[in-house]
């Protein structure tokens, strides 16, 4: 487990007799047998370790290498070791690293990551690897892992007083938690005070410029970051994917929407967990009111998730202002009717897919065009002369997820296919 005869297998095996100079990419593979829990440590182990050993027999007989990687993120202590150990000797030469690295990718002999273009790790250890080591402007795309609520950007490098990420046109951040409480302690103990919650996402005293981002996903947001979309103002951003606690995601920058083509929103109050029902509705309802306000403003998106965690309805606003919406997934509960005022004010919209279809409080004003008598309900319902979308051609809905009361009725069901006559997909 430790990659101590590594390098004897390899000989053994003949692997220096096969042109290795030409290769350029390595990938991690992991094994079941060495996933164990990686500690997080302070400076690489001494020379003399399996690891260590390795990877220097890798870099001698490979040295080419241009992209470290792996098949997937959560690899085994060993293999991150390892990761570790190459990423350190092969950094100023690598234009790709993508795997899970457990200590510090840069020696102490200061080397650069100067052709460093995807980087993807863990903000801790990033953050142990030093100061100004990877020129912000030529990284194309960057994933962080694992950030505290007050990671920094010291590991990025820049000639200015702007820290310019001129080629960077995909950005992922995922913090390791969303805790509230350790937030506000921490502004408490510094300030003496109740906490502001208007802070950047990231430590710099540089401004932050994103000039060419495209793609921007934040996942488990913290509370602190209420100011945090300022430095993504002027970003020509096409994707955004923002998760996290409602009260925390709420302070998204609806300009945002603007230019988007892909918006993906999910939100969880917090409160489910603790069985307490009064602030589960009190937070439901605020979720309704925010995404209302997102309906509303004006976005050239194609493409939307919609997604809250909680059994509360969403409702529409009386303008929406998304014309070029083609997909539409909902993963909260909306009643029918709601579904149907909805498409009404969606020209462009082909799909619709609702993970939780609810019953309407309205219900009860869809009657049948005619007593059928005994004959099944459906036969009752008859295409109206203007139904609220011809447009419509894939409709999903998905009765499970909701109490026995939220599931609606036959009756609002035939109503809402009756009024999408071009469905020629229908789950």
């Amino acid at each position: 487990p430790d990659f101590a005869a590594l390098g004897d297998a390899l000989d053994s095996a003949g692997f220096v007799k096969c042109g290795l100079d030409r290769i350029s990419t390595l990938e991690i593979m992991d094994l079941p047998e060495l996933r164990a829990p990686a500690p997080v440590l302070a400076d690489p182990p001494a020379d003399g370790l399996g690891a260590g050993r390795a990877a220097r027999y890798l870099v001698s007989h490979v040295p080419g290498v241009r992209t470290l990687t792996s098949a997937v993120w959560d690899i085994g202590a060993p293999c991150q070791r390892l990761a570790a150990h190459l990423a350190c000797m092969y950094l100023s030469q690598l234009q790709a690293l993508a795997v899970q690295v457990s200590m510090p990718i840069a020696e102490h002999n200061g080397a650069l990551a100067r052709n460093l273009t995807t980087l993807h790790i863990a903000a801790g250890v990033l953050a142990r690897s030093g100061h100004g080591i990877i020129p912000a402007g030529q990284l194309q795309v960057l994933k962080l892992y694992d950030a505290d609520a007050f990671f920094s950007w010291a590991p990025f490098a820049c000639d200015s007083d702007t820290l310019t990420f001129s080629s960077l046109t995909a950005l992922a951040i995922s913090f390791a938690s969303d805790d509230v409480r350790t937030t506000a302690d921490f502004y408490a103990s510094r300030k003496g005070r109740e906490y502001s919650v208007h802070v950047t996402m990231g430590r710099d005293r540089r401004r932050i410029a994103f000039p060419r981002l495209q793609a921007l996903s934040v996942r488990r947001l913290p509370y602190t970051y209420s100011d945090a979309w300022r430095m993504f103002g002027e970003a020509p951003l096409r994707r955004l994917a923002v998760s996290g606690p409602y009260a925390h995601v709420r302070y998204v920058d609806q300009a945002l929407l603007a230019g988007l083509d892909v918006v993906d929103i999910h939100t969880v109050t917090g409160n489910a967990a603790a069985g307490n029902d009064q602030p589960q509705k009190k937070f439901g309802g605020r979720f309704t009111g925010f995404v209302r306000q997102l309906l509303a403003h004006e976005s050239a998106v194609a493409s939307a998730w919609l997604r809250h965690a909680e059994p509360f309805p969403l409702s529409v606003p009386q303008c929406v202002r998304w014309p070029r919406l083609a997909e539409l997934c909902v993963g909260a509960y909306m009643p029918a009717l709601a579904l149907l005022a909805l498409c009404t004010q969606l020209p462009a919209l082909r799909r619709v897919v609702v993970q939780r279809i609810a019953l309407d409080s309205c219900e009860d004003e869809l009657t049948p065009a005619a007593d059928c008598g005994d004959e099944p309900v459906w036969r009752s319902v008859r295409v109206p002369d203007e139904p609220a979308s011809r447009g419509v051609r894939e409709l999903q809905v998905h009765m499970g997820g909701g109490s026995t009361p939220r599931v609606p009725t036959l009756l609002a069901i035939c109503c809402l296919v009756a009024n999408l006559p071009g469905v020629r997909r229908l789950a």
